[in-house]
């Protein structure tokens, strides 16, 4: 379906550049490319629908105000606008608007600007068709780009127009009908109008139509890593090594657990290396790119991570875990190796050879040149395996799926290594062999022989990617993880005794990062609700209006309820679980589960709730709300009345 983009015939014989915007697409910043669409001799560079995905994938978006209108005349509407301020410094913003339009003449969705003495825009429907008309400066030409008809007369419509750098994309009832860079600056003084415009004196193009409601938003970038807010060593006073190693225990707090050394469990898609004991163990990519979805890092035979050589980690007597999965066997693949190239080095190997799993140790002063080789059993392809090794100072044991395949006297010293070490293949580029493992890791870690029961599985430890716990109350959207610490409150909510105190006007904002754009997690909280009420919001992620994938944890009228929507498959249906309804007055922990297949509800660690999962909830835009819609939008009283001890949030 061609779309339409218009220029006023005055600016056609010297248009050629508009601000800059070249009709070659390389020229332009913006990673959308026109693909395989016609680029228009006017300067504007069509996208592809696909492309512009991409391209609003790569943003999070704040409403900044929501309006509902009940019978929008045009006397309302001449006072429903947003002064343009800092927030719009950087002229990144949508609107969103349930619209109907009675007939086929102009009808005006927003403006800014116009009223300004600078760049405009106007958002406006014709004859069916959205328009988006825009002026670079204030005597500027006014040139506009318009889709096909696709507003039906008298019905209701959802509208939104995203501007993002140099793109602007339309979508109408959930479908992208247009979307082109044209590499404007719209960074605009003035007013934003709902529903009318100033354009030209005494026609406000607002009396053929009205609005239900209308979110005014502001559009940023998701940073590919998420800085911490805090220094974190005056805020977790527990521990000289501040907050990163934490796992949950029976009970109600996070405790710190100083037991791995090392452990790269592929939670954090933004920073798939991390180690998450906090120790600094960070491992880096240093060869392909190594991709973690859900938790589970993927190699592809060409990649791997290298992990820097530290004293903490030159011991002797020590215990490696890994969980694989391998796809493809192959000479020598490396799952965690402290090898040195050539010879006359101490180090260690944990490996597959030819589907046998291996261990390889070497003192050189003892050995030379020459490795100890513990062959323990074949594995199998396109299955999990659980794997243990236990060196001590005599001794070599390996434990596959808790079976002990290996089981030898072996006497040396391994800690003069001089190395980096390497996960996924041998970091030492030796080039006579393929030592690439192929495949899927759920995890690897590394601790100290002595820290652990000898012959046991340690259970994976499941860490929060996210803890807001409430213990500061000079801070109160402190995230003890250091990774989404928020410092955006509306109204006052306060810290007392450990514990977040919400008014029913109050909440946080937390600005959408990577770590929350997952299908499989689990969310975790400690409630205490005052008083009960429609939609009382714990912790949301949910888009406005009628379109976009989202997830929601709360209370309606005291029953706990979980929703989860995936745009793509469920359009404008939540699918909704209900559990049981909580007490006043009374703690509550609750836990919701998201796996690749299931949903779980728990109310005091009892099951409530058990479901097929559908769909796929990651495609997230929008800020996350805590104790309330962060979306602000005006349709209910969305806010939270209680305290909150805690709220955690996991990769699963």
């Amino acid at each position: 379906m061609k779309k339409k983009y218009l220029i006023p015939a005055v600016a056609l014989a010297t248009f050629g550049v508009i601000a800059g915007c070249s009709s070659n697409s390389d020229d332009f910043s913006s990673p959308v490319s026109a693909g395989d669409k016609q680029v228009s001799s006017e300067g504007i560079a069509v996208v592809n629908v696909q492309d512009a995905k991409a391209h609003m994938a790569l943003y999070r978006r704040s409403v900044v105000d929501s309006r509902q209108f009940d019978a929008s005349t045009s006397e309302e509407l001449e006072n429903a606008s947003v002064t343009i301020d800092s927030t719009f410094e950087n002229g990144n913003i949508a609107v969103n608007a349930d619209v109907t339009v009675k007939d086929d003449s102009t009808y005006t969705v927003a403006s800014a600007g116009v009223d300004g003495d600078g760049a405009a825009w106007i958002v406006q429907v014709e004859d069916g068709a959205v328009v988006y008309s825009w002026r670079d400066k204030a005597d500027g030409e006014w040139k506009k780009f318009e889709t096909d008809k696709v507003c039906d007369k008298n019905k209701l419509n959802n509208i939104r127009v995203e501007h993002a750098e140099s793109v602007v994309v339309i979508v109408v009832n959930g479908k992208i009908e247009g979307a082109f860079r044209n590499g404007a600056e719209i960074s605009v003084k003035g007013k934003i109008t709902i529903g009318f415009d100033k354009k030209e004196s005494g026609k406000c193009h607002c009396k053929n139509g009205k609005i239900d409601q209308i979110d005014v938003e502001v559009v940023k970038d998701i940073k590919d890593t998420v800085e911490s807010v805090v220094d974190t060593t005056a805020t977790c006073k527990t521990s000289p090594k501040g907050c990163g190693d934490v796992h949950v225990e029976k009970g109600d707090s996070l405790k710190l657990d100083e037991t791995w050394i090392a452990e790269w469990s592929f939670n954090d898609s933004a920073n798939v290396g991390l180690d998450v004991t906090g120790h600094g163990h960070n491992a880096d990519v240093t060869e392909g790119a190594v991709s973690a979805v859900d938790g589970i890092a993927a190699f592809d035979g060409r990649s791997g991570f290298s992990v820097k050589l530290d004293s903490k980690i030159k011991i002797n007597d020590f215990v490696v875990e890994a969980r694989v999965k391998p796809t493809k066997f192959g000479t020598m693949q490396n799952i965690i190796v402290a090898e040195p190239p050539g010879r006359g080095v101490d180090g260690w190997q944990l490996r597959i050879d030819e589907g046998v799993l291996t261990v390889h140790l070497r003192d050189a002063e003892k050995d030379g040149d020459d490795w100890s080789i513990f062959p323990g059993e074949r594995m199998a392809l396109d299955e999990w395996n659980d794997i243990r090794l236990e060196r001590s100072a005599d001794s070599v044991k390996l434990f596959q799926n808790g079976k002990v395949t290996v089981a030898a006297a072996y006497k040396g010293d391994l800690t003069q290594m001089a190395y980096d070490w390497s996960i996924g293949y041998d970091g030492m580029q030796q080039n006579f062999h393929d030592r690439y493992f192929i495949g899927e890791m759920d995890y690897v870690r590394f601790g100290k022989l002595g820290s652990f029961t000898e012959g046991s599985v340690t259970e994976k430890v499941e860490k929060p990617l996210v803890a807001w716990e409430f213990n500061e109350p000079t801070f109160v959207g402190l995230d003890r993880m250091a990774n989404n610490s928020t410092k955006y409150l509306v109204g006052e909510p306060e810290v007392v005794d450990t514990t977040v105190v919400l008014d029913g006007k109050s909440g946080l904002v937390v600005p959408l990062s990577k770590t929350f754009k997952r299908n499989t997690f689990a969310v975790e909280a400690r409630v205490k609700p005052t008083k009960f009420g429609e939609m009382q919001n714990i912790i949301v992620a949910e888009p406005p209006g009628r379109y976009g994938t989202g997830w929601i944890v709360r209370l309606d009228n005291g029953v706990l309820t979980v929703h989860f929507r995936d745009e793509d498959v469920d359009g404008m249906e939540w699918n909704l679980y209900k559990g049981d309804k909580l007490a006043l007055d009374e703690w509550t922990k609750i836990r919701v589960e998201r796996t690749a297949d299931s949903i779980k509800v728990f109310q005091n660690d009892n099951l409530a709730v058990k479901a097929a999962a559908k769909g796929d909830v990651s495609a997230l835009g929008y800020d996350i709300g805590i104790g309330y819609d962060a979306m602000m939008q005006a349709k209910h009283n969305r806010f939270f009345v209680g305290e909150i001890d805690y709220i955690r949030y996991y990769g699963l």
